[in-house]
């Protein structure tokens, strides 16, 4: 299977948005460089070893997904039962309408670029999420 740079960019920028993560922050828990981030959030020049080692700092974020766009964006839940990371649904750093919308405008630029791969792993169940919580905010 191959892998498509530009794709490995646009789910591991979907990540980052979702998870709320600025440049400063990436920097931060990676300890890697901006021009590096830069790179893989733009699908160009990613080094491997380099990505690899970048991944490793986020406990809940699925390899295979970012990688390869299959299965999901998340790593399952620990044998007992514990999500790797906290519902932070009701803590959102930006403004939730505008944080919503962003979000779908993000799933629909993965959505096209899957359906063009051929394939749609779970962007049909986020959008439907994404709807669920716009429609409770009003």
């Amino acid at each position: 299977m191959a892998i498509d740079l530009q794709q490995i960019g646009k789910r591991f920028r979907f990540y980052t948005n979702l998870r709320e993560l600025e440049m400063e922050d990436l920097t931060s828990i990676t300890g890697s460089d901006a021009e590096t981030l830069n790179n893989i959030i733009h699908g160009r020049n990613i080094v491997l070893d380099e990505l690899v080692s970048i991944v490793k700092h986020f406990d809940d974020l699925n390899p295979q997904w970012l990688i390869y766009g299959e299965g999901s964006m998340f790593k399952p839940m620990d044998a007992d039962g514990q999500c790797h990371e906290p519902n932070k649904k009701d803590c959102l750093k930006k403004d939730k309408a505008a944080y919503l919308q962003q979000m779908k405008n993000m799933l629909i630029e993965l959505d096209a670029a899957e359906v063009a791969k051929g394939h749609k792993p779970d962007i049909d169940a986020l959008m439907a999420k994404l709807d669920q919580l716009r429609a409770a905010q009003q």
